[in-house]
């Protein structure tokens, strides 16, 4: 067949790569931009006053993955090239993931990277809300997994109604949960956090092992940048089969009886007005854009309603080494660190969100030596613009907003998908990671051979194991070179269990808030610190 794929974007490429390379299919790529890659967008640095010196590149958009839940990008970053053939090759290395928080220009500032840095300001050794974050941190870690016990049928409540029932105090709110969700997702916590379904929030954090009570999950990056998976992939790819700059603007089924074929065909129409028509077209843009490319043509009332459910939020990304733009405290500089403002701040911190921004320090995140180069950041919607002889670029990104209509959309998506020689794919269709989307790319590719309307959830591979967690799919013509999973099919808490360690954990907190003894000691904790506070002359903390 003669397949499209729209959009170069993580999902695209992945479509794109396993229909050219381990299919009999014609796949032609396209996409409206320039730069194929999406998110994966790297770029070459020069600090300022070297441009002249050798540079050293520096991602913008796809930064990290891990181990545990980038099984299908990692298996394909793995495959080397058939004997006597080149490869770019993509090499992947350990980096590290550590989590700061700095409120109101340094005026409550912490970090996850060691218990020295939990209290990089010296005066929260005073502060009563610090130790009841941390408390709830920990309680939280080890008792949010309950929620995954529940049957499915139970009525889901939302993350912030759950912090309600469970009387999480405010500053772990504020300091720590909606910080780490929206530096998560780049989404603002006003419009996804507290409406979120807490089910799905705490089994993403499971999953990705950002509940764990001991140890630190393992982090991984490209060395060189995310393009070179970008080039692994293109390569191979006929120049005549890649459109840059075409922008598609409509699709519209031609029917039957006019083609002569079993299956009707889509027809495309580019920004300049040129037709080309094909067996299938893989829409692996956003949502926003694939519901305006078919309402231009035609589409259909199921379409209009589900894509219509999907929000996106528009995000700037700036390339810099202003250290005004990290936290105040050398100390509590981290690879990721949440920047925010409060409206009627308290000297606790715990306040309500007005904007947040997060910067990477891409120096530790992709082994980048400060000694050389200076410190590299890259700063996701920054509060403030950077110096402008420290500026050296500007990008925009739009992420998906995974709320609750978005989780409702992504249940219903089997109406639409693989109907009339049309698929959809995207990382919106699950987390909004790159892992999703590359996944939901591969499994639109092997749906174009299922006629009767159905798309796979698990593809397998030539060595396929057999296992019970996929449906079996007719790979007729599109040969994965690996089992096709998601991420999350072997983590689920009702496989893995809970275990002793976190079993005990779990029982002494519940002892702690049923007994009210936490409560007790929380008062007492406080009044010996107000004390304290009295003996050395501290105000205000």
């Amino acid at each position: 067949m003669k397949v499209a794929v729209v959009g170069s974007g993580v999902s695209g490429l992945a479509a794109t790569w396993l229909l050219n390379e381990h299919s009999d299919h014609e796949v032609h790529l396209y996409e409206s931009d320039s730069r194929p890659g999406g998110h994966a967008n790297t770029v070459t640095y020069h600090p300022p006053g070297q441009e002249e010196s050798e540079g050293v590149n520096v991602d913008t958009g796809f930064i990290v993955c891990n181990p545990a839940t980038y099984p299908n990008f990692l298996r394909f970053a793995a495959l080397k090239a058939p004997e006597g053939l080149t490869d770019p090759g993509v090499k992947i290395v350990p980096t590290e993931m550590t989590f700061s928080v700095s409120r109101n220009s340094g005026e409550f500032e912490w970090a996850g990277k060691n218990p020295i840095t939990v209290f990089c300001q010296p005066r929260r050794l005073l502060d009563p809300s610090m130790w009841r974050m941390l408390y709830d941190v920990f309680r939280f870690n080890a008792c949010a997994v309950k929620i995954l016990m529940q049957a499915t049928s139970e009525k889901e409540i939302s993350i912030g109604d759950y912090l309600t029932q469970e009387k999480y105090s405010d500053a772990f709110r504020e300091n720590y949960l909606i910080p780490m969700t929206a530096a998560i997702w780049s989404t603002p916590p006003g419009k996804c956090f507290l409406d979120f379904p807490a089910k799905t929030l705490i089994q993403f954090m499971f999953n990705h092992h950002l509940l764990q009570i001991l140890g630190k999950p393992s982090w991984l990056t490209i060395q060189g940048g995310s393009h070179n998976y970008v080039k692994k992939i293109l390569a191979k790819l006929p120049e005549e089969q890649l459109h840059l700059n075409s922008a598609i603007v409509s699709a519209s089924n031609r029917p039957i009886d006019e083609t002569g074929s079993s299956r009707s065909k889509v027809v495309l129409k580019t920004a300049v007005g040129v037709e080309h028509e094909f067996d299938h077209v893989i829409f692996a843009c956003h949502s926003d854009t694939a519901l305006q490319i078919l309402a231009a043509g035609d589409i259909t009332e199921d379409e209009r309603d589900i894509l219509g459910r999907f929000e996106w939020n528009k995000n700037e990304v700036v390339l810099h080494c202003d250290p005004a733009l990290m936290p105040q405290s050398r100390m509590a500089w981290s690879c990721w660190n949440y920047l925010t403002t409060s409206i009627n701040s308290t000297a606790s911190g715990s306040s309500t969100v007005d904007r947040i921004s997060l910067t990477y320090g891409m120096n530790d995140l992709q082994h980048i030596p400060e000694s050389k180069y200076g410190p590299v950041l890259v700063t996701l919607n920054p509060p403030f613009h950077p110096s402008p002889e420290k500026t050296f670029g500007w990008w925009k990104y739009d992420h998906p907003v995974l709320d609750a209509k978005a989780v409702q959309a992504q249940s219903e998506m089997h109406k639409i998908q693989n109907k009339r020689g049309i698929t959809f794919a995207g990382a919106y269709l699950k987390y909004g990671f790159h892992e999703d989307g590359f996944t939901s790319g591969l499994l639109a590719a092997c749906a174009i051979d299922e006629e009767s309307g159905k798309f796979p959830t698990f593809a397998p591979g030539p060595k396929s194991s057999g296992s019970e967690l996929g449906i079996p799919v007719r790979n007729k013509t599109v040969r994965p070179p690996f089992d096709l999973q998601y991420a999350d099919h072997h983590l689920t808490l009702k496989r893995r269990g809970v275990g002793y360690v976190q079993g005990f954990a779990i029982l002494i907190f519940g002892l702690l808030e049923a007994s009210g003894v936490r409560a007790l000691l929380g008062l007492g904790g406080s009044l010996v610190l107000q004390v304290f506070r009295l003996l050395l002359g501290i105000q205000r903390l």
